[in-house]
């Protein structure tokens, strides 16, 4: 009996009832879970974000020659991290790809991000040219030959299809 009642005036002393610990400990006990777990998935995200920025590239070559780009139709992954390597054939070529998916109207937010966007399209003569980019959006990407190569210049062109 006295050690309930210096368990009550311990309480007392603290603004808890005796009948309310248990709530209170259950209550701590799930902040401190739901805490924990939510810290470990912050870590599983954060790791796997990790993985994808330092992980290989999907390597795709493409060859160039006059009116031609082989293959004309790439398809690659949503969220994939790519290397495209152009190599003209016959004489300078280049790669210009649209950042942007065909369709929406929306140009705020490029659907293609280059590691290196002044890569895009430019030409060096006797240098293979490479773009490497992460492919964030679905879509179709329209690319064209980046230097002017004769009459025929205005077909050189192909896809870049970024499935989901």
């Amino acid at each position: 009996m006295a050690n309930a009642r210096a368990r009550t005036k311990e309480h007392l002393d603290v603004g808890i009832k005796p009948e309310r610990e248990g709530i209170v400990h259950r209550t701590i006990e799930l902040t401190l879970t739901i805490i924990s777990l939510t810290f470990a998935a912050h870590s599983i995200v954060m790791a796997a974000i990790a993985a994808a920025q330092t992980s290989a590239p999907r390597v795709i070559e493409v060859s160039a020659k006059k009116y031609e780009f082989t293959p004309a139709e790439i398809h690659v992954k949503k969220g994939e991290r790519v290397e495209l390597k152009l190599h003209s054939a016959d004489e300078a070529h280049g790669i210009k790809i649209d950042v942007y998916p065909e369709g929406p109207k929306d140009k705020t937010k490029p659907g293609l991000l280059f590691d290196h966007p002044e890569t895009n399209g430019k030409v060096e003569k006797n240098v293979d040219q490479v773009l490497d980019f992460i492919a964030a959006e679905s879509g179709s990407y329209d690319f064209k030959c980046a230097k002017l190569c004769g009459l025929g210049h205005l077909h050189m062109q192909g896809k870049l299809i970024v499935e989901p």
